[in-house]
């Protein structure tokens, strides 16, 4: 079976997030998602697949060397919608995502449970504040 993880957060490649994607045997099905909706710019929408295709590689090779198979998709559209179509069309066995704090994660969660699509969230440890501040040039 296979497990989709769509890259959201940008943690994803968080050294506690791939370790349980690694302890699962399945394939993993990484999903970038290119939301017209959250980019206001051309340049922003550029940006960020520049930022996500990164991260896409860097969970790559983080899952070869835990010898997990893996493939990548890449959508432009609803976040929401891809994330339930790509499950439903993959046939997954669940989804993998990293607990956020804000409403979008719930409504994906709402979806994913309305749809009857299995899912997993890790939770990661919060960043100290000064690291925060220090990433947003603060």
């Amino acid at each position: 079976m296979t497990i989709l993880v769509p890259l959201l957060s940008g943690k994803e490649n968080h050294a506690l997030f791939v370790e349980a994607i690694a302890k699962k045997n399945d394939e993993v099905l990484l999903l970038q998602i290119i939301d017209k909706d959250f980019l206001a710019k051309t340049s922003a929408a550029m940006g960020e697949v520049m930022q996500f295709h990164g991260l896409l590689n860097e969970m790559k090779k983080a899952l070869k060397a835990k010898k997990r198979p893996c493939e990548e998709i890449t959508e432009w559209g609803h976040t929401i919608q891809k994330i339930i179509s790509i499950a439903l069309l993959q046939k997954v066995k669940t989804v993998m995502l990293i607990k956020q704090k804000n409403q979008f994660f719930n409504e994906i969660i709402k979806e994913l449970e309305k749809n009857k699509i299995s899912y997993e969230f890790v939770e990661l440890p919060e960043e100290p504040k000064e690291k925060r501040m220090k990433f947003f040039g603060r």
